[in-house]
């Protein structure tokens, strides 16, 4: 539910509060930076009529209620839009009425003639405060709104008493006509520019689905028809040309160009498309006519995927804002009762100006009183830093990973299609005494056909190369790390680790072993009878070394798992120049080795395929998974890398490390703004009109310092 007034972590705080209360409310979170109430309801208890009237109830408006988040943010901006054009308009008539009261000695005004300038500003210009603060009161929960109100009404009327009734002061009191005009303009232009901010903040991610073009050329029966992208379902031809956007998944037919898939990746440099390529939503097709096959359409499209993931990390809440949430729900009124002791203070130790001391002192101190700063600390830098790592290729999966990523000290690269490219070819076979090399890459095309291991797809390759065809299997069943084992009728196959072979009662020759120099190599047997090896080779991404000493220079230290064979392992880990590896792993032992490495007390990071990898990706204190080019494996691990390059891991620490630097640089800012100016007010070292110009400087700061995060160069 989009909503409006939503403008500070007390606002935040008094809906989740009133919101868990509802019985059938089993989850509620509000984003203060797209002020939207995310709300989870069991609807045979409560109905949305219901959660909408409580929030009503507390003075704010829900725009609508959405099961779409598109929908919602959409609203959300418009929101914004209209918000900003409200606050410049009362800004602007504010700041010329100020600039006549400012002017006032040289006008020669008179002082009915101030007071009615002043009431203008202070009413028209205030009024938002006013009205926040009557439901503020009502639902027995200050907020901002209060204290901006309290804070330019008791200066007001205290002026406009002196007027009329000087004698009940003392001789040297005076106006504050200034300070009242000063203050509301000054607040109403933070509000406009952090209305500008937000606006900003949330247009990052919205445009990322504004990108996806809205038209598409379907090919029906030979002939082209322009339809609407929603109206697009999976199996559908659809043709795109040179220049056009692609406008939903799918998998190439017909045709070879070079495609920009920046948008998903962050990647600058073109990816060439072919039949059997997959084709990703919002991408631009550059150089050639593409025919491709739908196979993912609206919500499921990866852009969608990837945009839901980062508004789900967005309004995800960090361990420090839960304090930070808790705080603000008793700031308001400590101000309050910090304002009330410092106006006694003022007012029996202030002399003849006491009376005009106190209230100086009253109303600067709720004016520079600031929770917007506060609470908008930490989620407006996880929703401009969120969107800049989504746009860099990195997608964080929640604000939780920033607290553990600030202490990591190893990473752990798993080896093939992680710190190799993944894209295996068949570099020899070996067959065993008496068997011809065609029987050998047979019996293995057999048995890799329905396994989607890198080592089945160089199989595939290999042999659609050569021309060679052979019959599917009737089935085939896996054993992750080990091999695979395939049944065609009454013949049985396995492709696999020679021991594993073995432990399946295959005979092998004595001391025979794969002679493939530092490649990896399968065993191939048939009906129990050993057939030979297949050797496959691999190479290092070009990237690997570089990305591995950056990593070294941020203290990082690199090991290399996997359960190829030692000479390969140890081949991959030279290229890469990594000093530290293990081979022969299982893909469950890969957690033991992370696991191990924590137990030496450092703070690991794996970065694998996001599937056989999952137990060690769990077991990591940030796991993070290369995107498989298939699926974007978004559930397996803390981080997902869109990019399929290895820098990309640097990325998304450095990314990671400068989110939560800003964050804790917001958070020092707040606080120390306010315990450093709420003091200093109440001492009467700050004018009223100084405390709204600080007010207003803090919120914005703090908005301002987070969209820094959008120029972080990666």
């Amino acid at each position: 539910m989009p909503l409006e007034g939503v403008h500070c972590a007390s606002c935040v705080a008094r809906i989740e509060r009133v919101l868990m209360k509802l019985e059938g409310v089993e989850a509620a979170s509000v984003s203060l930076p797209t002020r939207t109430a995310f709300v989870t309801i069991n609807t045979d208890l409560v109905s949305q009529e219901a959660v909408r009237v409580s929030i009503e109830k507390l003075g704010y408006k829900v725009i609508e209620i959405s099961r779409s988040e598109e929908s919602a943010e959409n609203a959300v901006l418009s929101s914004l839009s209209r918000e900003s054009s409200y606050y410049l308009n009362r800004l602007l008539w504010s700041a010329v009425v100020t600039a006549v009261v400012l002017s006032a000695h040289l006008l020669d005004l008179s002082t009915i003639t101030l007071i009615l300038l002043t009431s203008f500003v202070w009413w028209w210009g205030g009024r938002h405060f006013h009205r926040g603060f009557v439901k503020s009161v009502e639902s027995f929960s200050p907020d901002m709104n209060a204290l901006v109100s309290m804070s330019t009404t008791a200066a007001f009327f205290y002026s406009c008493a002196l007027f009329f009734f000087p004698n009940l002061f003392p001789v040297a009191s005076s106006y504050l006509w200034h300070e009242v005009a000063m203050l509301i303009t000054f607040i109403n232009l933070g509000k406009w520019l952090e209305a500008n901010s937000k606006k900003s903040a949330g247009n990052a991610v919205a445009k990322l689905l504004h990108l996806a073009p809205r038209f598409a050329r379907v090919l029906e029966n030979g002939v082209e028809k322009t339809v609407k992208v929603a109206a697009l379902r999976p199996g559908d031809v659809i043709v795109v040309r040179p220049g056009e956007q692609v406008p939903v998944d799918g998998v190439v037919r017909e045709g070879q160009s070079s495609v920009d898939e920046a948008l998903l990746t962050g990647e600058s440099m073109p990816v060439e498309k072919a039949p059997g390529a997959r084709l990703f939503a919002g991408t631009l097709n550059q150089n050639g006519a593409l025919v491709f096959e739908a196979s993912a359409v609206g919500e499921h499209t990866a852009l969608a995927r990837i945009v839901d993931a980062v508004r789900q990390a967005q309004v995800s809440k960090a361990p420090v804002q839960r304090l930070v949430d808790r705080i603000s729900f008793y700031f308001v009124p400590v101000v309050l009762v910090v304002a009330a002791l410092s106006f006694y203070l003022w007012y029996r130790t202030g002399g003849q100006s006491g009376l005009t001391m106190a209230v100086n002192s009253f109303v600067a101190v709720l004016a520079v009183a600031c929770p917007c700063a506060m609470g908008l600390a930490v989620p407006m830098a996880l929703a401009v830093g969120f969107g800049k790592a989504a746009s860099c290729g990195v997608l964080i999966r929640n604000s939780e990973v920033l607290e553990r990523i600030g202490r990591l000290d190893s990473v752990l690269f798993d080896k093939t299609g992680t710190l190799t490219t993944g894209r295996l070819s068949i570099s020899g076979l070996e067959p065993a005494k008496g068997i011809k090399k065609e029987k050998l890459l047979e019996a293995a095309l057999i048995a890799e056909s329905r396994s989607e291991h890198p080592f089945a797809a160089a199989v595939r390759r290999h042999c659609a190369g050569l021309g060679m065809t052979a019959s599917a299997p009737d089935s085939a069943e896996a054993t992750p790390g080990r091999g695979i084992k395939a049944v065609l009728g009454s013949d049985v196959f396995l492709a696999g680790r020679p021991e594993w072979l073995f432990a399946c009662g295959v005979a092998m020759p004595s001391g025979e072993k794969a002679r493939c120099g530092g490649s990896s190599s399968v065993a191939v047997a048939k009906n129990g009878t050993f057939l030979g090896f297949v050797c496959f080779e691999d190479s290092v991404r070009a990237d690997a070394r570089q990305a591995v000493e950056r990593l070294k220079g941020m203290g990082v230290e690199v090991v290399l798992v996997s359960g190829d064979k030692e000479s390969s392992v140890t081949k991959a880990a030279g290229d890469a120049g990594i000093g530290r590896f293990y081979h022969g792993v299982y893909p469950e032992d890969k957690a033991k080795v992370t696991r191990d490495l924590q137990s030496e007390g450092k703070k690991v990071a794996f970065v694998g395929d996001g599937f056989n990898d999952a137990p060690a990706l769990s077991s990591a204190d940030i796991g993070m998974a290369m995107s498989s080019g298939t699926d974007v494996a978004i559930d397996s691990a803390d981080i997902t890398l869109m990019r399929q390059d290895l820098k990309a891991v640097a990325d998304a620490i450095y990314l990671s490390r400068e989110i939560r630097k800003v964050l804790m640089q917001n958070l020092f800012w707040a606080f120390a703004y306010n315990a450093v100016l709420i003091p200093m007010a109440a001492f009467g070292h700050m004018k009223p009109w100084m405390a709204g110009a600080a007010m207003a400087a803090s919120s914005v700061s703090v908005v301002a310092n987070s969209l820094r995060l959008r120029m972080a160069k990666v």
